[in-house]
């Protein structure tokens, strides 16, 4: 689901109305801390809440209050481990909050970014709430500053955010590419991760979080760029530890969905979509690699387990109805390659900008002759010297036209 623009009532109620809890952890350990809390401080609506997840490596932890005076803070201590544990144990502590943001240090909100996270919320899809918002991210480098637009690490973001920008739907885009980046982009109702959908056991938290939003048809997409974030540096070749870290999130977030998909044909649509596109990811999900772990899952279920799930998949909806990829390829087209259209889209754009600079140019010459003296003079001269020689061709023309009347021949000498 795109940006909606409209505030409804209902979204005006939410974010005055609605409990807001910013989670901010101090593990691990990174720079620019005191600036994530600093945007905190500056929001259109503040938050609730600012709870800091301290696991025992950070002495400083309550002394952080100081940069954010006017908002309430609590420092909970938590065992060290992964966020996603620590969430975990959170839950009962936050159970009468609405709504979770969360922000890691060297990362940072738009002054509007909860505002505006709150009005896409307060929208639904097909009568049901939507459950979580991310945002359009400012790549910036190590102090704050924005990246420029020919560093690898914007054009790879630029590259990620193509396609939904060019309107793919959100199951595709998902198996495209993480565009959503990090944990900080994620603002959520509470009631989502109580619902069960917190994978412990996924190493990629936000992406695993996203997926199960986007494929339940439970996200948004605020397209405006509200979050700014360092990120990494681009990984062109994944190491054999990364692929190993994205094939678990994926099977984690299958067994996380795994009964939603008997019952949801939404879901399993939007799973089959999201596979489909995963062929051509650009943050090296391993598509092929993920083929193979189901392929031997299916290989150890008992035989009657195999013809029941084969059963059941014949008579869902979707066995009745010819994707519409397949017709394309009947006609001699090639299936959608989000990964390549996001590239085509980068370079045009590219092109675009390149016309524009270059018409701004001409239009700036173009307004400075038309103040220029000499400028003026020299039209001035070559438009009298044009009349001229026109006066002077016409009079050519002229003095080579026959008389007036008939000719008489000439008379005969005698």
């Amino acid at each position: 689901m795109s940006e909606a623009e409209n505030n409804s009532p209902d979204a005006d109620a939410l974010s005055t109305e609605a409990s807001v809890a910013a989670i901010v952890p101090l593990f691990p350990k990174l720079p620019g801390l005191r600036e994530s809390l600093a945007s905190l401080g500056a929001q259109t609506r503040p938050p609730n809440l600012v709870v800091l997840l301290d696991d025992g490596s950070s002495p400083e932890a309550e002394s952080l209050h100081e940069v954010i005076p006017d908002l309430h803070v609590e420092v909970v201590q938590v065992e060290p481990g992964p966020l996603a544990s620590a969430l975990e144990a959170l839950s009962e502590y936050l159970a009468h909050f609405d709504f979770l943001t969360l922000l890691q240090a060297g990362d940072a909100y738009a002054p509007e970014r909860i505002e505006r996270c709150l009005e896409a919320l307060g929208q639904a899809r097909e009568g049901r709430p939507l459950a979580m918002a991310v945002t359009g991210i400012v790549a910036v480098d190590g102090r704050g500053r924005d990246l420029p637009g020919d560093d690898p690490r914007a054009i790879h973001l630029e590259r990620l955010w193509a396609p939904g920008r060019a309107g793919a739907g959100l199951a595709d885009w998902l198996g495209t590419a993480h565009f959503a980046g990090p944990i900080s982009n994620i603002f959520m109702r509470r009631d989502f991760l109580s619902a069960g959908a917190l994978p412990v056991d996924a190493p990629h938290l936000a992406q695993a979080l996203v997926m199960l939003a986007g494929l339940q048809g439970l996200l948004t997409v605020v397209h405006a760029p509200l979050l700014r974030h360092y990120p990494p540096p681009v990984e062109r070749e994944p190491t054999p530890k990364s692929a190993a870290d994205l094939l678990h999130t994926q099977t984690a977030v299958l067994t996380a969905l795994c009964g939603k998909l008997a019952a949801s044909p939404e879901t399993r649509r939007n799973l089959a979509g999201y596979h489909r596109a995963a062929w051509n990811n650009l943050t090296g999900l391993r598509e092929d690699l993920f083929q193979q772990a189901v392929l031997r899952l299916a290989s150890m279920a008992a035989p009657e387990d195999v013809q029941a799930v084969t059963a059941e998949v014949l008579r869902s909806r979707e066995a009745q109805t010819v994707p519409a990829h397949w017709e394309a390829l009947l006609e001699g087209q090639d299936p959608l390659d989000l990964a390549g259209y996001a590239d085509a889209l980068r370079r045009t754009r590219g092109k675009l900008e390149d016309a524009v600079d270059e018409n701004e140019r001409l239009s700036t010459i173009a307004a400075a002759a038309q103040d220029s003296g000499w400028i003026r003079l020299g039209a001035w001269l070559g438009e009298r010297s044009a009349r001229r020689m026109m006066e002077m061709e016409q009079e050519e023309e002229e003095s080579e036209e026959p008389p007036a009347g008939k000719l008489e021949p000439a008379a005969e000498k005698s």
